[in-house]
């Protein structure tokens, strides 16, 4: 079936929403990679924070109001899920389908359908871009646990590496994001790519591990007037380990998906990769096979229905 797209001023709107989706998953990243090395009171971070409670309402009223103008067409759980998720945690705004079309608007491509075809096109378009980006790694990740010494003291260094890092983390959490929200099948998409997603989850809860670890020192300090427990203090410590485990694993992570996208430019991969697609490609083919087989078989019985009425118009 064939849907229309919205009108001129809804693709004008999408345009907007994309851009402020993508401002708010700048200044996250920011927020998630920079405002953990500065002092909360900076007026940097303060900035970041900023940002996010200003542009936070808008994402919420449009999430509200998409989802009650939910169109005759569209499951409600899809479209509620999705404003759930917006209201949550706003970049999941990007690629966000219509609520009465089910289209998806993107830049230069306008409105395309969520489906096997937009996937395999935005696919392809995030290919160069992340081959750059899997190149960036190594070098970050060497400057990170190699010079750390050098770069606490040196805040250009400190700030480049932030900015890398952001960088690298931006790249991961847009492809995804895009293309969880317009594969054919998000479940087998979520499995195929579970690397991809830890190393977008892994620095949100680590910023969360981070700024409850920044309790503990009052906690050390509240622990002298007998007011925390010594399984309270016990905790902060789990605390302060688990941090430092997320932040290793996310460092093996993205170094195990940087090197899985250089490594799958090889033709060896490639041929997996169109392999798998072939496989696909059949499968859909036998069933629109077998579905066609059925229609014309209904087609036939009606068309025969037909002449028979017309020869015997008494019955």
């Amino acid at each position: 079936m064939t849907v229309t797209p919205p009108a001129h001023g809804s693709a004008r709107h999408e345009a907007v929403m994309f851009t402020l989706s993508v401002v708010f998953l700048l200044i996250l990243a920011g927020v998630i990679h920079r405002a953990v090395s500065l002092p909360s009171d900076d007026p940097e971070v303060r900035a970041m924070y900023a940002g996010l409670l200003a542009l936070w309402p808008v994402f919420a009223v449009e999430a509200v109001f998409g989802a009650l103008r939910k169109g005759p067409l569209r499951k409600a759980g899809p479209v509620y899920w999705r404003a759930f998720l917006i209201l949550l945690l706003p970049p999941y705004r990007i690629a966000r389908s219509h609520p009465v079309t089910g289209l998806v608007w993107f830049p230069r491509l306008g409105w395309v359908p969520t489906g096997k075809g937009t996937f395999d096109r935005l696919d392809r378009g995030f290919g160069t871009p992340m081959l750059f980006v899997a190149v960036l790694i190594l070098p970050v990740l060497i400057i990170e646990y190699t010079k750390r010494d050098l770069v606490d003291s040196t805040p250009a260094l400190q700030l480049a590496l932030d900015i890398g890092t952001a960088v690298i983390w931006v790249a991961f959490a847009l492809e995804f994001l895009v293309e969880s929200s317009v594969a054919p099948k998000t479940g087998k998409y979520l499995k195929d790519k579970w690397l991809d997603a830890a190393i977008v989850i892994l620095p949100m809860l680590e910023f969360i591990m981070t700024r409850l670890v920044d309790a503990a020192p009052l906690a050390r300090l509240l622990r002298l007037g007998r007011a925390v427990n010594p399984e309270q203090l016990a905790r902060m410590q789990r605390l302060y380990r688990l941090r430092g485990l997320m932040t290793k694993a996310w460092a093996a992570f993205l170094l195990l998906g940087g090197m899985n996208r250089i490594l799958g430019q090889s033709p060896e991969k490639r041929l997996k990769v169109v392999s798998a697609k072939i496989a696909d490609l059949e499968e859909e083919l036998s069933t629109l096979t077998a579905e066609a087989a059925v229609l014309r078989a209904k087609i036939a019985t009606t068309d025969a229905d037909d002449a028979h009425h017309a020869a015997h118009p008494c019955g």
